[in-house]
């Protein structure tokens, strides 16, 4: 019977060919990588011609240590007589002699990593599949160039800045003199995709979550801090660093990763802010993400969650450092990866913010994000994830109070989030991106009404539209702070401060 003796003598990967065609040609690693839900190609050889009415072939994909169909984990692509739909597509393409051109399409939202081939001839007598072979080995990545995808990119321009360049510059100093940094992000250098999955191993990330761009974001900013997970780098904002490297010693990503990767997912020592964006960046450009590193000059960190900075004085007119929880930095650097949100409005989509340096838990875990911007820009605070978080990060007031903490010495409702920059698309200048989280200062905008003191929400019972320069913020919030209620019942009472206060919402 000539069905009985149909075997299979070579899978061939065409890695050139289908690299150029899923822009993965950069990587330097000589297995097969491709995008998801766009068309790889595959030639099967076989003893002899095969019988697409006769034959019944199927070719299997696997990922992990215990394959599974209903979790995404093993993959069945049938050619021949018998036809199935699965999760992946498949087709004959063409037959020439004894080889079978075949076009497989892995699902829109497949899980990305390493994925393991064999190719199963089906006849009466059994099942005949092929021996494990590295070399059929290939890897699925994101796919910002397909619109099915969340992480979908529409200009090329964007896409050839945040996914595929693999140099870029960090902003430091302050804001009004800034200084920079150059960085190698080195996505698509020898052993960076395979470290990159590793820290997804290390940190016991299920497979499940692997195709879920927001649930691999917010995984990636918890493991690229040690702080609870052996995540790949530690903190450290001392000046100590005698048993590891310097934060300011490190020039780019991959040392990092492949380091890491060597050592067993051992941590890495040093990192600051910088560090940890940048090789956070590595990892999300590395596995298709579209992704940048933001500096925000004065970037609060607010302890308490109640949205303002309390700095206290001691008795001399220096900083309490025991008695100030909150604090702010010079600058801080985190990341934002473009993608669309489907658990929140569609205007909520774009750009995210997400920080793996250590400052706060969320969820049990020191991560943060992703984060919608346009959702900080519009004060909407309860969305997910840590939203008041980076608000705080970037808008909020700052009291400064008298030693004892019992009076307001100043109020100062500009001094945060005063310049936020990213690297130019095809430039090595800077973009000012302050107006996509905030609105200009000067400029009537509304203050959101659950912005509460203490971090409960005060009822203010009208629109309250302020221009956050002037006197009349620093006496509302004030006023929020020591009598609130005094507050609203002057407010209920005075038409003129009511109509002063109120007035048309200005973008």
């Amino acid at each position: 019977n000539d069905q009985v003796t149909l075997s299979v003598l070579s899978v061939d990967m065409r890695a050139m060919d289908n690299k150029k065609a899923h822009n993965t040609s950069s990587y330097k690693n000589t297995s097969l990588i491709v995008r998801r839900n766009k068309e790889f190609i595959l030639i099967i050889r076989f003893d002899r011609p095969f019988n697409n009415q006769q034959d019944n072939v199927q070719i299997e994909f696997m990922i992990g240590n215990s394959p599974d169909e209903n979790r995404g984990t093993y993959i069945t692509v049938f050619i021949g007589k018998e036809k199935r739909d699965g999760r992946w597509n498949g087709r004959v393409i063409g037959t020439q002699g004894n080889g079978v051109t075949v076009g497989i399409t892995p699902g829109a939202s497949c899980i990305i990593g390493r994925f393991r081939t064999f190719v199963t001839v089906i006849t009466d007598l059994g099942k005949q599949r092929t021996p494990r072979n590295p070399d059929t080995d290939f890897y699925v990545l994101f796919n910002p160039w397909d619109p099915a995808d969340l992480v979908y990119v529409s200009r090329d321009t964007d896409r050839q800045e945040y996914v595929l360049n693999d140099v870029g510059i960090i902003y430091n100093g302050e804001f009004n003199n800034i200084s920079s940094r150059s960085w190698n992000y080195g996505q698509f250098e020898e052993g960076v995709l395979d470290a990159c999955l590793l820290v997804l191993d290390a940190g016991k990330v299920p497979l499940l979550y692997r195709g879920n761009a927001i649930e691999l974001i917010r995984q990636g900013s918890a493991l690229m801090n040690s702080q609870d997970d052996n995540g790949v780098l530690v903190g450290n904002w001392s000046s100590d660093y005698s048993i590891g490297t310097a934060p300011t010693a490190w020039t780019g990503s991959p040392e990092i990763l492949l380091k890491y990767a060597k050592d067993g997912g051992l941590p890495v020592c040093f990192a600051q802010c910088w560090v940890f964006a940048g090789v956070l960046n590595t990892f999300l450009r590395c596995l298709g993400i579209p992704a940048r590193v933001v500096t925000n000059f004065a970037s609060a960190h607010d302890n308490t969650g109640n949205l303002k900075t309390d700095i206290i004085l001691d008795e001399n007119g220096g900083v309490s450092r025991s008695r100030t929880r909150d604090s702010i930095w010079n600058y801080h650097s985190w990341n934002e990866v473009y993608m669309r949100r489907p658990d929140l409005p569609e205007k909520y989509s774009g750009w995210q913010v997400v920080d793996s340096t250590p400052q706060e838990t969320s969820d049990g875990l020191y991560r943060c994000g992703p984060t919608s911007v346009n959702a900080i820009k519009d004060g909407e605070l309860s969305y997910p994830f840590d939203a008041r978080f980076v608000f705080a990060e970037v808008r909020n007031m700052s009291f400064l109070f008298d030693y004892g903490n019992t009076k307001i010495i100043q109020v100062d409702t500009t001094y945060v989030g005063k310049l936020l920059v990213t690297k130019r698309v095809n430039s090595n200048a800077y973009d000012d991106i302050t107006s996509t989280y905030k609105y200009p200062e000067g400029k009537l905008h509304l203050v959101q009404k659950h912005l509460g003191m203490d971090g409960h929400t005060c009822p203010i019972p009208f629109p309250v539209i302020l221009q956050p320069s002037s006197w009349r913020v620093r006496f509302v919030w004030m006023m929020l702070k020591v009598a609130p209620k005094l507050l609203l019942n002057f407010c209920s009472k005075s038409k003129h401060f009511t109509k002063r206060f109120s007035t048309k919402i200005s973008s």
